[in-house]
């Protein structure tokens, strides 16, 4: 969907400490640390919040959306509505909890810009993310062999009329067939199962059984993120190669390699690589947490486009296209 007047209007991130990964992980995929912190993901979310809301400036939040993909720290418990209470001075219309997984980001901005766009009464919404992964819930450096967990929580408030970038497009779609390689053969239980989750371990049970080859499996990747960035892309009027910075999920060197840079063409020098490479996978934090960093640190231009470009398990795939407005300079 083209968007015509919805702006990211703050942004905020919080990282763990860096801890240095394996040395046989860094050899495989190029991962050098991961981002760790003692922090549950909803306080990592309210480091990020306090943030995106003082850079956004005074004024009415209408929804308010929590996103995570782990364990929030306690079971039947809204993690979104704590989350609001210690950011908003008045309740929001609407505090929901959701997640896309690693995807939630980039679904948040699409699902933020959806709602500003359907529901005029709407002033703002806020967007916040924040995950941790103790070593008790989930092995970080057995989830995959191309991704390093990293804790750390970020956010973004959306709205009209002016900001610090413009949201041109927001595409979706899902392809539900894959759910499977973070499910395995394992059955459902009655409450979380005892010691670290392997996710790994999920990925071979699918493979085992015969439905799909992992060749498929990336094609069905590569298919889906085309899809998503080529439509977004027409949808805004532009083209990968007008980008300033294209921003896949952080993951290694050979997932970025093969489902990222040589599928859509894409010049490492304009994406963010090698910072993912330090920090590792920050859950559904990845995308909130680069758009924080590019807004802040890497002094956009005037009429630079930004491409965010998401994919969780499940699986779903979004791209969002944003633009830094004429008057960047002054905004900040």
């Amino acid at each position: 969907m083209r968007f015509d007047d919805i702006w990211i209007q703050g942004t905020g991130r919080y990282a763990g400490e860096p801890r240095p990964a394996p040395e046989q992980v860094t050899a495989h995929s190029g991962i050098l640390s991961v981002a760790t912190s003692g922090l549950a993901g909803p306080e990592l979310a309210v480091r990020a919040g306090r943030q995106a809301l003082h850079q956004a400036g005074p004024g009415a939040v209408g929804p308010h959306l929590h996103g995570s993909m782990a364990y929030p720290g306690l079971d039947i418990w809204s993690s979104s509505c704590w989350v609001a209470d210690r950011l908003l001075a008045a309740a929001p219309a609407m505090s929901l909890q959701f997640s896309a997984l690693c995807n939630t980001s980039v679904a948040g901005i699409e699902t933020a810009a959806s709602l500003l766009a359907g529901r005029p009464d709407f002033p703002r919404v806020l967007l916040t993310v924040g995950d941790r992964f103790p070593e008790t819930a989930i092995d970080r450096f057995e989830v995959d062999p191309e991704i390093a967990l990293g804790d750390a929580g970020a956010a973004a408030v959306l709205g009209r009329g002016s900001g610090l970038a413009r949201v041109l497009s927001g595409v979706s779609r899902t392809d539900p067939s894959l759910e499977g390689l973070q499910r395995g053969d394992e059955p459902f239980r009655d409450r979380p199962a005892d010691g670290p989750a392997i996710v790994r371990k999920r990925t071979r049970q699918f493979f085992a059984a015969g439905t799909r080859t992992p060749a498929s499996v990336v094609r069905a990747h590569v298919e889906g993120v085309r899809e998503v960035v080529e439509t977004a892309l027409a949808e805004a009027g532009t083209s990968i190669g007008e980008a300033r910075w294209v921003v896949p999920p952080f993951v290694g060197a050979n997932a970025f390699e093969h489902g990222y840079e040589r599928p859509l063409g894409l010049d490492r020098e304009r994406t963010l690589f090698e910072f993912g490479l330090r920090l590792g996978h920050l859950g559904g934090s990845d995308h909130l947490f680069a758009l924080d960093h590019l807004l802040r640190d890497r002094t956009p231009e005037p009429g630079d486009r930004i491409v965010l470009i998401g994919v969780g398990g499940g699986f779903t795939f979004t791209c969002a296209v944003l633009e830094i407005p004429a008057w960047a300079r002054s905004v900040r």
